[in-house]
């Protein structure tokens, strides 16, 4: 009896295959086959291209080196074993509507060499979006071979062989109507937890904007003569006495004018310069009436006391 297990790359059941039994002969594809004990026969349907991610180093090496059969679609040098897949004969029979994957071709050629079982392991094509197309096009060479007489196949941990719902049919299953409740619960859920996400990413933002801000203030606004104290404070800037050159020529009462005017630390005139005093008066006040002493500026005076 011709046996044939077709080995695809799923941990659920890869390791499950009957390796260790030569009635079984072992066809695999697909570069993750490549820690299979024992392969009979190899397919790469897929162009030839070493040195793109898909034909690293590793995985053309064993298809050089494979003892058995290489099935591609293209005669290529570098094979010693490659031998081309006979695709026309393939598609004249069984239509060209459901090769969808490299184990849809396995399996034709498995059905076309009399093969009386047929084995799938590591085989699974669960993912809804990216196996769905393929998981079809297994389903239906499965049909066709059981149709003919041929046993095909899965281990219990594989779903590959389990039916899609029946349309409109499975509506009405008390598993359906439970499912897809359960499905709508998750769904509010989901849509709930995005928004407090949304709402937490928000305050997220601001809370590291203000601590950027705090930052600054820390390391940029806190000056040394404010840390010597508990209270804000900032230290006066105190007046200062403009002493210009004096002039060579020109007016004396103008150089003693500029010589009286009081100036801040940045330049700017500040206040009323003190008129000088008569020709032999010694009475230079020493304070004035708001406390303040001799050769100081007062602020509501407008003058030096002592000028």
């Amino acid at each position: 009896m011709k046996q044939v297990c077709l080995l695809g790359t799923a941990p659920s059941s890869f390791s499950l295959a009957p390796f260790g039994n030569k009635d079984w002969e072992m066809w695999a594809c697909s570069p993750g086959t490549a820690a299979a004990p024992r392969v009979d026969r190899r397919y790469e349907v897929h162009r030839w291209e070493p040195g793109q991610e898909w034909f690293s180093e590793g995985y053309v090496k064993i298809l050089k080196e494979c003892k058995g059969p290489v099935k591609m679609f293209e005669q290529v040098a570098e094979i010693p074993n490659c031998e081309l897949i006979d695709w026309k004969a393939h598609v004249e029979m069984f239509g060209p509507n459901f090769f969808t994957s490299t184990l849809a071709w396995m399996m034709a050629d498995a059905i076309v060499e009399g093969y009386e079982k047929i084995a799938f392991y590591g085989v699974d094509m669960a993912a809804t979006s990216e196996y769905h197309d393929q998981r079809m096009g297994c389903q239906y060479f499965a049909m066709i071979a059981a149709s003919m007489g041929i046993e095909v196949g899965a281990p219990p941990e594989s779903d590959l062989l389990r039916p899609p719902p029946l349309y409109g049919l499975a509506e009405h299953s008390h598993l359906w109507i439970k499912e897809t409740s359960r499905a709508r619960e998750m769904a509010g859920r989901l849509r709930d937890a995005n928004t407090q996400h949304e709402a937490l990413g928000q305050e997220i933002a601001f809370l590291r904007g203000a601590m950027d801000d705090q930052d600054w203030h820390l390391h940029s606004a806190i000056g040394a003569y404010d840390m010597l104290s508990s209270e804000c404070t900032s230290p006066a800037v105190p007046g200062i006495w403009k002493h210009p050159e004096p002039e060579a020529e020109g007016d004396i009462n103008t150089s003693l004018e500029e010589e009286n005017k009081l100036v801040d630390a940045e330049g700017n005139e500040r206040g009323t310069p003190n008129p000088p005093l008569p020709d032999g008066c010694d009475n230079a006040p020493e304070a004035c009436e708001h406390g303040r002493g001799l050769s100081d500026y007062c602020e509501p005076c407008g003058r030096v006391n002592g000028g």
